[in-house]
């Protein structure tokens, strides 16, 4: 085992990004570990979000892969016009929480170019009056030509 993309291994991710704009201005820092069976060389699993990162089976097309992740997020909110409200005018909004934490797992399975993956995650509370954290589930089916 090891850091090894063919056979057994691992290999670990780290992010680093933002958002610049009227609906989401965030920025965040994170970490992703994989561990599984010819791991292939792309970017991790990335679960829909704006200005999002590109994710592909790059390196493992024609070859059976599977692996198991798991991660951590941390973001800092600057603006969230869901909870903000309007940018341009007075409207309803929320107080939302500056700082917002993110935990993910799951499993993803690569035959011939077909990548299925399924993530679990577990999101904090966005604002104040939140009951509790933000829960859900997410499917990705991708594949290479």
């Amino acid at each position: 085992p090891g850091r090894n993309r063919q056979g057994l291994g691992y290999d670990v991710i780290t992010r680093l990004g933002g958002a610049l704009g009227n609906v989401y201005t965030y920025g965040n820092l994170g970490l992703e570990t994989r561990v599984g069976w010819n791991i292939p060389t792309d970017f991790g699993i990335s679960l829909i979000k704006p200005a999002g990162d590109a994710t592909s089976t790059y390196g493992a097309a024609k070859r059976f892969s599977f692996h198991l992740f798991g991660g951590i997020e941390g973001k800092a909110v600057a603006r969230d016009i869901f909870l903000d409200g309007n940018t341009f005018a007075e409207s309803h909004g929320m107080d939302k929480n500056t700082w917002v934490a993110e935990a993910v797992g799951g499993a993803a399975l690569i035959v011939h170019g077909v990548k299925l993956a399924y993530a679990q995650v577990v999101r904090s509370r966005e604002f104040e009056d939140q009951e509790g954290n933000h829960i859900f589930g997410s499917i990705t089916l991708s594949w290479t030509f």
